[in-house]
């Protein structure tokens, strides 16, 4: 008697999927390279995911889910570590997600923002890239709202234009992290940002 067919995994195959995506971008990416990489046929893939363009949309959510968001938990809340500390522990725990090779280099999000101005890129995808900027960036504005005293503010500048620029360097870490560099000298230059923002020890 033949054996059963394996029960079709859906966070399995989502994770397959993000992998493959990661690697070649939306674009790059064809129905026949994620039907060979799940297994399945193409029929199949859309009976499981509707089309790529929403497949890839639940690839995006997938990802920030899994993979992302247990680092931004560290700045929520109340915690024992400070302020400086919570920030080292999330954006070094990213920097070790992007270079530790168990996934594909870099960032799935910022790999995908800079896809994203094409026509050919998803609405929905592109508009769910939007949400978790506004998402991440909310969380860190509470942080630094909550942790720096108005007087430690610098001249000429704000909470909101730090939270921008911690930001507009980590975007570049991920980016440097998928061109191969590693991650002690990611690690360094987040120790170097760190140190330049106000805020407690």
């Amino acid at each position: 008697m033949a054996g059963r067919k394996r029960a079709f995994d859906r966070e399995i195959a989502l994770d397959k999927a993000m992998r493959v995506f990661w690697n070649n971008g939306f674009a790059g990416t064809s129905v026949s390279n994620l039907t060979s990489e799940l297994g399945i046929n193409t029929p199949s893939l859309y009976a499981a995911f509707g089309n790529k363009e929403q497949l890839f949309k639940e690839v995006m959510s997938h990802y920030s889910t899994h993979y992302v968001s247990r680092h931004y938990k560290n700045l929520i809340g109340e915690s024992e570590l400070s302020f400086k500390e919570r920030l080292e522990v999330c954006f070094s725990g990213l920097i070790a997600l992007f270079t530790d090779g168990e996934t594909p280099l870099g960032c799935l999000l910022v790999k995908s923002v800079n896809e994203s101005e094409s026509v050919a890129f998803p609405e929905e995808a592109s508009n769910y890239i939007k949400e978790v900027e506004v998402q991440s960036t909310q969380v860190l504005i509470d942080l630094f709202s909550a942790e720096i005293a108005p007087k430690d503010i610098p001249e000429n500048t704000s909470i909101e234009i730090m939270v921008n620029y911690l930001l507009a360097v980590f975007y570049g870490l991920a980016v440097q992290a998928r061109s191969g560099q590693s991650k002690e000298a990611l690690n360094a230059v987040l120790r170097y940002t760190l140190d330049s923002l106000p805020g407690g020890e």
